[in-house]
């Protein structure tokens, strides 16, 4: 008996649910399913809602209960379920899933591709504004501010957010791109946050000019690879037009306190940054460095014996109008001296993270 082909799943992500329409307009066909996930009743009602359409219209509708739980978390537990019966109908052969506005790709395809023989993630696709994307991806606003995020213990901002949406995505669709001077620019601002990723251009009614969807581009080992820790020289794309990608290594170890003293300064004209640094006070532990806009954050990956690599800091940052010089000699400033090597006691150096991770 021959196997059922697996169906293929397209994923669309994004922060404006307006400019993503034409979007999911341009993946459907007539046979494809289209699962749409809307957060617009989660701060009132606690709950996710969703619609289950194809060409021929509306099909099933529902909603996920929250309260005060992770929505991210419950979004995925509850639509595993929704998606087999999909399948199990043998109706469709592709189906398009757009995520809330406030969802990352990441978390929901891991679900799909450990959960879900049945279907293959064929294409990851994120919507960006060209308006509002260097907006976007600065600062320092938590999405609970802006009423977005998915349930109480969601205390992502919205630089955080963008920069994970576009990462993971094959294909980004760059809207309203007639209403930026500066569209070329932006373009390259997404291949060095993500060279994987197609860049496609979006007309005035935001219908994209390529291909957005059975792309077949989704590769979740690359995905997962950039996703993930950023350690090397090859993830440094040429500058040009503004856009600067820096790696900064060091063998020495980082002072905890004059780190922290710094977090603005290394912040500073960077969009987004990545990596794994060692703090002197916490010699054996590995420790991830992520920065979007103007916050920064730090936590444990684990321990440097369970690696193949001696004790290191990388840190990868992508900036507009970056120095790359300045921001070396800011971090460089945050290494122990020659003289600290020698004579500090590492472990009783005050620890500014401490309850943080």
């Amino acid at each position: 008996m021959t196997a059922r082909a697996k169906t293929p799943l397209s994923l669309l992500v994004g922060l404006s649910t307006t400019l993503r329409e034409p979007v999911l307009d341009a993946m459907t066909d007539a046979t494809t399913v289209v699962v749409v996930v809307d957060q617009g009743e989660l701060p009132g009602r606690g709950v996710l809602s969703w619609q289950v359409h194809d060409t021929s219209g509306p099909i099933d509708a529902g909603e996920f209960t929250v309260g005060d739980d992770c929505g991210a978390c419950q979004l995925i537990e509850s639509l595993v379920p929704l998606l087999e019966a999909l399948v199990a109908r043998q109706h469709w052969d592709h189906i398009v899933l757009s995520a809330p506005a406030a969802m990352e790709a990441r978390p929901l395809v891991v679900t799909l591709a450990s959960g879900l023989p049945e279907i293959v993630v064929d294409t990851v696709t994120c919507v960006v504004d060209a308006v509002l994307l260097l907006e976007q991806l600065s600062g320092d606003e938590l999405l609970a501010e802006r009423g977005l995020a998915l349930g109480l213990p969601d205390r992502r901002n919205v630089a955080e957010l963008t920069a994970r949406q576009i990462e993971y995505a094959d294909v980004c669709v760059l809207a309203n791109a007639h209403r930026s001077t500066a569209a070329l620019r932006l373009e390259h601002l997404l291949e060095h946050l993500n060279p994987r990723t197609s860049v496609v251009t979006a007309d005035v009614a935001g219908v994209p000019a390529g291909p957005v969807a059975r792309t077949g581009r989704f590769d979740f080992d690359a995905a997962e690879a950039w996703a993930g820790e950023l350690a090397s020289s090859d993830r440094v794309q040429p500058s040009g037009d503004g856009v600067t990608t820096v790696l900064w290594t060091s063998t020495r170890p980082l002072h905890p306190t004059r780190l922290n003293d710094a977090l603005e300064d290394i912040v500073d004209g960077v969009v987004r940054s990545r990596g794994v640094v060692w703090l002197a006070n916490r010699p054996t532990q590995r420790v991830r460095w992520e920065s979007a806009g103007f916050s920064a954050s730090l936590g444990m990956l684990g321990e440097w014996s369970e690696t193949e690599h001696l004790a290191e800091c990388t840190v990868v940052a992508t900036g507009m109008g970056l120095d790359p010089a300045r921001l070396q000699a800011i971090l460089d400033a945050c290494l122990l001296t020659e003289s600290e090597l020698a004579n500090l006691d590492w472990q009783e150096l005050e620890d500014p993270f401490a309850g943080v991770f």
